[in-house]
């Protein structure tokens, strides 16, 4: 077949009138051709501020084309596109850094021109007007740049909080010095607080009480304080020592005022013609005790736990073997013998003055 057509073509082309034909056959294919060729180039010009960058394509896609392109950094945003005639003209600006600092926290985002607001809403910050901005929102941003940024909130609330009821005293002397009894309970009121909360970064801060609402007013209480006197040194007390200041005890011989309480194993002892182990001669009010448990110069109120027996103020000023077997017992000062086989061992109350 092909040799068939070649055949042909000779044929027609040694005809004079046909070779005239075919030349202006191919003229006007060829004029064609180059015009549909000129058509389809497309020329991209992007100018980056400094320099302008030329490039023919046949392709119209002007992203792709210059994803292709060499620009003096690859992070870059387009400004503007301008279309004439077979030229697209692109302007485009490069990226710089901006970093966002929130409390202990950087935020980094790439930047291609704008305001500071611009940079916290691309950062994905939402600004309100309490909020902290340094440098302020207008501010314009054209090269790296680092902002301060607080979030600073107020949130509203209530609760209920307890109103304190006041004590009212009134004295008698039917009761020893120092002697309270309520005769009539207290009863605290309550009321709604209404507040506001500040928050820096999420987190609390400053709360202001806006207003109170009183639900319930309290109730005073009532108490009786004695004013019966009482001697500084009991004549039941074994102790010899006055204390410097006034002890008051109560109706069961406790004394109203007092740092913290133990229950002891209790032995006595007497001369032994040595003094204390701090040094002091030994008289009744001076005991032997575990250092490590009661300190030396502890000033305390003794009393046996069956009451026999109220050895009164002492203070902390010897110690003994007995602390071996028995770390947290106390041995009691006495002027006799006959007093410390009286007493034997006991359980006693010691109560820290001080």
């Amino acid at each position: 077949m092909i040799e068939k057509i070649k055949y042909r073509l000779s044929q027609l082309i040694t005809d004079k009138h046909m070779r005239l034909r075919a030349l202006s056959m191919l003229t006007a294919l060829t004029i064609a051709v180059v015009t549909l060729l000129h058509t389809s180039i497309h020329t991209i010009e992007v100018f980056d501020g400094e320099r302008t960058y030329v490039v023919t394509s046949l392709s119209r896609n002007v992203a792709s084309v210059m994803s292709k392109m060499k620009f003096k950094s690859d992070k870059y945003a387009i400004l503007n596109t301008n279309i004439f005639y077979g030229t697209t003209s692109v302007q485009i600006t490069y990226g710089f850094p901006v970093y966002i600092t929130q409390g202990d926290k950087t935020t980094k985002i790439e930047f291609f021109g704008g305001t500071v607001a611009d940079a916290l809403k691309q950062a994905g910050f939402t600004v309100d007007e309490h909020d902290f901005v340094e440098p302020a929102l207008d501010t314009q941003i054209t090269a790296t740049q680092y902002i301060d940024y607080t979030d600073i909130g107020y949130t509203s609330g209530t609760y209920t909080e307890a109103i304190p009821f006041d004590t009212k005293t009134e004295y008698t002397s039917a009761l020893n010095k120092g002697v309270s009894k309520v005769t009539k309970p207290g009863v605290k009121g309550s009321q709604l607080v209404n507040y506001t909360q500040k928050t820096v970064n999420g987190v609390p801060t400053l709360k202001e009480i806006v207003s109170t609402t009183v639900l319930s007013q309290p109730i005073n209480a009532v108490q009786l304080m004695g004013t019966k006197p009482i001697p500084a040194n009991p004549k039941n007390w074994v102790s010899t020592i006055v204390p410097k200041n006034e002890i008051a005890l109560d109706a069961n011989g406790v004394p109203i005022k007092y740092k913290s309480k133990m229950t002891v194993r209790a032995t006595a002892y007497t001369h032994t013609g040595n003094r204390t182990a701090t040094g002091v001669w030994p008289k009744p009010g001076h005991i032997a005790v575990n250092p490590k448990i009661i300190p030396y110069g502890t000033k305390m109120f003794i009393k046996t736990v069956d009451g026999k027996y109220i050895y009164g103020y002492a203070v902390a000023a010897d110690t003994g073997g007995f602390i071996k077997k028995h770390p947290t017992g106390i041995d009691l000062f006495m002027d006799t013998e006959r007093q410390c086989i009286n007493f034997g061992v006991r359980k006693a109350e010691i109560y820290i003055l001080e």
